[in-house]
């Protein structure tokens, strides 16, 4: 919150918006590599980061990348850092790269209450249209009602840019849609909609693939569970006990909404889950050979965040 204050001053944009509250640091936001809707047009935490400092196990200040956007500093470490948890040395510097903020910010939703079909149909025309949103999500009912947004299934775009771009991009969205507009502060509530989760999983996989199963996907309206969807990254979030609490069945099918095909790849991601269950269920993140090579070269003492 204090970044965006102190750049919109200046007319600038970090387009960086992290699921969480707006109170989270850029140091955390870097150091566990997260993201929120904006990533699908303007990058993960590492794209927007140019260079940083660090300290590592050993206690030296380490530099990667630079200050400036064309930089050819070797070792990428910057990227390596990024989303290392603390693993490798604590970050105490960021050079990111700021955006011009934009002259017009709009955000229509886009209700989903027909059938499966028509629903699968209607997505796919949005997804498939030459928009270039800067954010969108398809929303299920409890994530919706959540936020106001009716009680189906819902699609929340944004748009950016100048008066004309966006207003032309509203007009190409009337086309094949009935979009209302909402106000831009639904994109804060969304982020901020898993706060009080017990559970949070992430899934990602190919866009096509998730595009495939989007009718499927938001339409379940399992209390207490709350999901939401990036068609074109092909991300999906999964949160549990986000508004009261889930009962066995209820986590079971969520966990069955998007069963991963043996056929194709697919990565699942624990981003919150009760302590008891973190050992079961994500192993150590450094059980490779390589990764346990960097652990040595950066901690040999194994003293930053070494769980």
């Amino acid at each position: 919150s204090e970044i965006d204050r102190v750049t919109r001053e200046h007319d600038q944009w970090l387009p960086l918006d992290p699921y969480g509250s707006p109170d989270g640091t850029i140091g955390a936001t870097v150091a566990t590599a997260s993201a929120g809707p904006l990533a699908s047009s303007f990058g993960l935490p590492r794209d927007l980061l140019l260079g940083l400092e660090f300290v590592n196990g050993r206690g030296d200040v380490v530099r990667g990348g630079g200050k400036v956007v064309k930089n050819v500093a070797g070792f990428d470490l910057s990227r390596l850092l990024t989303g290392s948890w603390g693993t490798l040395g604590v970050i105490t510097e960021v050079t990111v790269r700021l955006y011009a903020l934009p002259e017009t910010d709009r955000t229509f939703v886009v209700a989903l209450d027909g059938s499966e079909k028509e629903v699968q149909t209607l997505v796919r025309a949005i997804v498939a249209s030459p928009l270039t949103p800067y954010a969108i999500q398809l929303l299920n009912p409890p994530a919706a009602r959540a936020l106001g947004l009716g009680e189906h299934p819902v699609c929340l775009i944004r748009f950016g840019g100048n008066d004309a771009v966006v207003r032309a991009q509203a007009g190409a969205l009337s086309q094949v849609a009935r979009p209302k507009e909402v106000e831009s502060t639904a994109w804060v509530r969304l982020r901020t909609l898993e706060g009080k989760a017990h559970t949070t999983v992430r899934i990602s996989g190919l866009p096509q693939r998730f595009l495939n199963a989007s009718a499927r996907i938001v339409g379940d309206d399992i209390p207490g569970i709350f999901s939401y969807m990036d068609p074109r990254r092909g991300t999906l979030r999964i949160v549990v006990g986000a508004d009261r609490g889930a009962d066995d069945d209820s986590m079971i099918g969520a966990s069955s909404t998007f069963r991963p095909d043996k056929s194709e790849s697919s990565e699942v991601i624990f981003e919150k889950l009760h302590p008891d269950v973190w050992p079961a269920v994500s192993p150590s993140a450094i059980s490779d050979a390589l990764s346990q090579g960097i652990k040595r070269a950066y901690d040999p003492h194994n003293i930053l965040n070494p769980g």
